[in-house]
């Protein structure tokens, strides 16, 4: 198993703070239970290079990308729960009309076919769908369209690009989040990292 989070703070806020190193090109991993952990960075862009070249040299049979993530408040959700992502949609990959979305493969130019991603479902945990998005939903307008266009439970910023990359290269990827905060208006955002990360750091702990 080969694990990934988007960010330092993710890494050690799930595995506690193992040391870090410089693998390549700016990449940093370090070990954990025999495990080799990667910081891919944040947004689909690192995550999509960093995941791509770590699974063509390394060669995985499985990847668990871990993070956390905001939920849209008609998930029902809260701040702490841990979920696994099982269908992550490349959600603002799209056209934008004034009122809603249309994925670019409705327009005839796909990201991939279905405009998502799959993810190995982590049987202890719920299963959500999620939505990758580089323009993130700091309104409830913005939120309401991604919620609406795809009925996913939450916003992450790397999934659907690891996804891509892995199925491409043979991976059997896994995904898991923790709530760390919901989508929508900045000021009504609740965040409550500590308690995602807890969460985390509980699931990691239990499951391995």
């Amino acid at each position: 198993m080969l694990l990934l989070f988007p960010t330092v703070n993710e890494l050690h806020g799930s595995l506690g703070k193992i040391p870090l190193s410089e693998w390549k090109y700016g990449i940093v991993w370090g070990e954990w239970k025999g495990m080799k952990a990667f910081v891919t960075g944040v947004t689909k862009t690192n995550a999509s290079f960093a995941s791509a070249l770590i699974f063509s040299e390394l060669r995985p049979k499985q990847a668990l990308l871990a993070g956390i993530c905001g939920a849209y408040r008609q998930s029902g959700l809260k701040t702490g729960d841990v979920v696994s992502i099982v269908k992550d949609w490349f959600v603002d990959e799209s056209v934008f009309n004034g009122t809603e979305i249309r994925f670019l493969g409705e327009e005839g130019f796909p990201v991939c076919e279905n405009n998502f991603t799959y993810f190995e479902k982590i049987t202890s945990l719920r299963a959500v769908d999620s939505n990758t998005v580089s323009l993130l939903s700091s309104c409830d307008m913005l939120a309401n369209i991604y919620y609406n266009k795809t009925n996913s439970s939450v916003e992450n910023m790397e999934g659907a690009s690891v996804g891509l990359s892995a199925h491409r290269s043979g991976v059997n990827a896994m995904q898991v989040r923790s709530v760390s905060n919901y989508c929508g208006e900045r000021k009504n955002q609740e965040w409550d990292i500590k308690s995602a990360f807890r969460s985390l750091s509980s699931f990691f702990q239990s499951s391995f």
